[in-house]
């Protein structure tokens, strides 16, 4: 058996138990890509963020990260925010521990910049497919949790309405920091199994990637209106599995209570629009 039937079992008995709404976006092979939430209604003024985990299936750290916070969560912070979760968005890659799903095709990719010359997978079909509601969920804050496995260094991609890295960007490169001794800092992104063409020549500063527009879903969320979004990176590498899930745990806290920080610091005239236009 495996990975993610377990898990889908347990992320069941969890929506009984916490009273959370499942909707499926799509199948890819016998598995359902799961949007979770608490509220069944969009009909409120409530910050509305996203949270998305398992874009590469062997990056376990992040799907688990997202059920244990499931499993602790206090019901009455929905009170005042709308928090959205896609647990694992590659199920077959993550049932079977590899990156991408039997397709083989990059997850991660094919979402705007045709430029770049990516094609969305099957599983970025189906977000497509469900690209207004999801950008609709998205539409204060975005945080996607990966791993770099090939890194004993920790980093953060970040996506603000600012020329530098700003409060969001540099708390959660931050909040990181806690878990892990050292942000990647002068070096190249990725590697050269899993670099895209856009990240040939980006290098990470003091842990942060800035606005790296790679085609990915968080790239195009941020073109299409998203004010703040961001993709925190645990480094794999000689580092246990238990540490990455409650530095995942902590991220998600963490970007929850900085996107509200950020919400109420903004005025009124910046509205949510980009001047910047998706290509």
């Amino acid at each position: 058996m495996g990975l993610m039937t377990p898990y889908k079992k347990k992320l069941f008995k969890m929506a009984v138990d916490k009273k959370l709404w499942l909707r499926p976006l799509g199948e890819v092979g016998k598995h359902q890509i799961w949007m979770v939430r608490y509220k069944d209604t969009f009909r409120h003024n409530y910050p509305r963020l996203l949270v998305v985990a398992g874009f590469h299936g062997e990056e376990k750290a992040g799907p688990l990260a997202v059920q244990r916070w499931l499993e602790k969560f206090d019901p009455n912070m929905f009170k005042y925010v709308d928090v959205t979760f896609l647990p694992v968005v590659n199920p077959e890659g993550f049932d079977k521990g590899k990156r991408y799903g039997d397709n083989n095709k990059k997850t991660n990719c094919g979402f705007c910049h045709p430029e770049n010359g990516d094609q969305p997978s099957p599983e970025g079909v189906i977000l497509l497919k469900n690209y207004q509601l999801l950008k609709n969920c998205a539409k204060d804050g975005f945080l996607s949790i990966h791993e770099d496995l090939s890194e004993t260094r920790f980093y953060v991609y970040g996506f603000e309405r600012l020329d530098k890295p700003g409060k969001f960007t540099l708390g959660l490169r931050n909040e990181l920091a806690k878990y892990f001794e050292e942000p990647l800092d002068g070096e190249l992104v990725g590697n050269d199994a899993t670099r895209t063409k856009a990240e040939e020549e980006v290098l990470a500063k003091d842990g942060i990637v800035w606005r790296l527009c790679d085609g990915s879903f968080e790239d195009s969320l941020f073109h299409d209106g998203t004010n703040r979004c961001a993709v925190s990176e645990t480094p794999g590498k000689d580092t246990k599995l238990e540490i990455r899930i409650q530095a995942g745990v902590a991220v998600i806290d963490k970007f929850i209570e900085l996107s509200l920080e950020c919400k109420k610091d903004e005025k009124p005239e910046t509205g949510v629009k980009s001047n910047e236009k998706k290509t």
